[in-house]
C-alpha cells in the first residue's frame, strides 16, 4: 500500500542541459521550505551531483527534522530514482519510506519534460488517511516549486560557476 504523487513541467532548454541542471542542483538550492513542509537546511555526505547509484545523504530539515536519501537507479539523460527513509520529526509517525522518480523527455527541439513521481508508504494502515491528505494536497506544489528552480536554472543556459 502507497499513496502516490506525480507532477510534471516542461523545461525550454534541451534534455542533456536539463538533465544536468537537475542532477547536479544542491539539495538545498532544491528543496526549500514551502507552506507547512520544511526546505533542506544541509546535507552530510554526498550532495551533488547526484549521478551514481549508491550515493547517499541525510538532510537536515529546516524544521529540525531529518531524512536519508539513497539514489537506487540512474540512466544518464533519462531517469534516476532514489529512497527516503528514516524520517525524523512528524513524518516519522506517518511515514515507513518514500520513493522519488525523475524521469526526463524530449518534447520537441529544445524542450525537455520532466516527469516526478513520489511514492510514499505510510508507517500503520491507520496513518494513511493523514498521509494521503498531505501527499494529494500539500505535494504536488512542493514538487512543482522545485521544478521551477531547476526550470530556472535549466533555461539560463550552461554557465560555469553559477549558483542555482
Amino acid at each position: 500500500m502507497h499513496v502516490q504523487t506525480s507532477v510534471a513541467l516542461t523545461i525550454n532548454a534541451p534534455l542533456s542541459q536539463t538533465f544536468a541542471v537537475a542532477t547536479g542542483i544542491e539539495a538545498r538550492a532544491l528543496i526549500k521550505k514551502h507552506g507547512f513542509l520544511p526546505g533542506i537546511v544541509q546535507t552530510e555526505g554526498h550532495d551533488a551531483p547526484w549521478t551514481a547509484v549508491g550515493q547517499r545523504r541525510r538532510h537536515t530539515l529546516t524544521d529540525n527534522s531529518s531524512v536519508n536519501e539513497e539514489l537506487i537507479a540512474f540512466t544518464q539523460n533519462s531517469t534516476f530514482a532514489y529512497n527516503v527513509s528514516d524520517f525524523t520529526g512528524l513524518f516519522a509517525a506517518i511515514v515507513r519510506s518514500a520513493r522519488g522518480e525523475w524521469h526526463f523527455t524530449t518534447t520537441g527541439a529544445e524542450k525537455t519534460q520532466i516527469d516526478w513521481t513520489y511514492y510514499f508508504f505510510p508507517r500503520t494502515p491507520i496513518a494513511e488517511p493523514l498521509l494521503w491528505f498531505v501527499v494529494k494536497s500539500l505535494w504536488p506544489g512542493y514538487l512543482r516549486a522545485a521544478l521551477h528552480r531547476v526550470k530556472a536554472a535549466a533555461e539560463q543556459g550552461p554557465h560555469e560557476d553559477r549558483d542555482i
